[in-house]
């Protein structure tokens, strides 16, 4: 069995919590029906409250209604200067619209800029049916997309988010749980990264139309940073904001990074607002992004007895950057395999570093850099007899 050399390097571990600061202001329970934030690239969740709890989704909707459309276009005769006929149903939708009448037409990629800066209900209709032939169908295509990024609280019985009649009279809305709608989005900005030059923009203005509407985000106006991403209200489920931005590499952070944040379940547009401010203020104030370990830079020495030239560095094999607390370290532990013997392969893999942030351990391989060649036999033979000679006087020095 293999031994293990074992070099811990205790940093001062200062675990943080996000709730240690603005959640207590905010008061969630009372305030928030769910909450989460995330970092884009790493997934990594820095607050969580709530998060798998299937909940009323309103306009949050219009994100899976977007992503489903440019799949379509994406892969069909379908363009964005397709001209769409507008008939009788996008007309009957109420709630907030484009103001679209029967008879009219427009261009596919108007619809789709309607739908996530004005949230046009009326739009996400006449999308529907020019992609699919009816609402009933691209519903379909919906949850089929839900079931196949494995989003499985997704239930849509719209493109919209408005609240469904049933022929019972029951009142129905579109859920998700948070966890889902961060997955969601997290992978409509992956996808079609140029939503974000639509989520961006502070108004959709068409003259010709005489239609005006500011974009209902609340903190585009707010905070420089922040691009997107959607906003949503019903009764059941409040006021809702998807918000997301990308804070940049500085004197603080080591590389950019994005947050995706989702708030849901406010109790009225102006609560929305500053309870979303809050968090990303406290976010951009208190978090960075930290890079723990380069691949360029040595992390221990492993001695290779029977190698031409014993002593070896040894490298992670990838660089690992952690969002953390500003006042929060790390720990890092290192394992190397003292038996291991020449000759190695540049890249071969010589131990590890096991990461531990905030409980939580990831694992990176530690590989060698060059190729290390085996020593000839008389080489070999003095350094065993070095070693030898050294064991013996180091005893009898202990020994007296």
């Amino acid at each position: 069995m293999k031994k293990i050399i074992t070099i811990t390097l205790f940093l001062i571990i200062i675990l943080g919590n996000l709730s240690i600061g603005f959640c207590d202001d905010i008061n969630l329970k009372e305030n928030l029906t769910a909450l989460m934030i995330g970092e884009y690239d790493t997934e990594e969740i820095l607050y969580e409250y709530n998060i798998d709890k299937k909940i009323e989704i309103a306009s949050i909707t219009k994100l899976m209604t977007y992503l489903v459309a440019m799949d379509v276009i994406s892969s069909t005769d379908i363009s964005m200067d397709d001209i769409v006929n507008i008939g009788i149903n996008p007309t009957k939708v109420g709630g907030a619209t484009f103001r679209l009448y029967k008879g009219e037409k427009v261009k596919l990629e108007t619809l789709l800029d309607a739908i996530i800066i004005a949230s046009g209900n009326d739009a996400c209709v006449a999308i529907a049916e020019h992609i699919t032939g009816s609402e009933e169908e691209f519903v379909k295509m919906m949850n089929d997309k839900a079931k196949t990024l494995g989003i499985k609280s997704a239930v849509y019985y719209n493109s919209s988010g408005m609240p469904v009649v049933t022929k019972e009279g029951k009142k129905i809305q579109n859920m998700m749980s948070v966890n889902d709608i961060f997955k969601l989005s997290r992978h409509i900005i992956s996808k079609y990264p140029q939503i974000l030059e639509i989520t961006d923009r502070t108004e959709i203005n068409i003259s010709k139309r005489q239609y005006y509407k500011e974009n209902r985000n609340p903190l585009l106006k707010e905070i420089p940073l922040v691009d997107g991403l959607k906003t949503g209200y019903t009764d059941k489920a409040g006021y809702c904001l998807v918000s997301t931005l990308r804070i940049p590499k500085n004197d603080k952070n080591d590389q950019s990074f994005r947050i995706i944040s989702i708030a849901m379940g406010a109790k009225s547009e102006q609560e929305r607002k500053e309870i979303n401010k809050k968090i990303i203020n406290y976010v951009m104030d208190n978090y960075k992004k930290e890079h723990v370990l380069s691949k360029d830079v040595p992390l221990s020495e492993l001695e290779i007895v029977d190698a031409v030239n014993p002593h070896l560095e040894v490298f992670p094999k990838n660089d690992i950057f952690k969002i953390k607390k500003l006042e929060d370290t790390v720990s890092i532990k290192v394992e190397l395999n003292e038996e291991i013997t020449s000759p190695i392969s540049k890249g071969e893999k010589v131990g590890r570093v096991l990461i531990n942030h905030n409980d939580k351990i990831q694992e990176v391989d530690l590989i060698v850099k060059r190729d290390v060649k085996r020593a000839n036999f008389f080489t070999r033979l003095f350094r065993v007899l070095q070693n030898f000679v050294l064991k013996i006087n180091i005893g009898n020095l202990f020994g007296r």
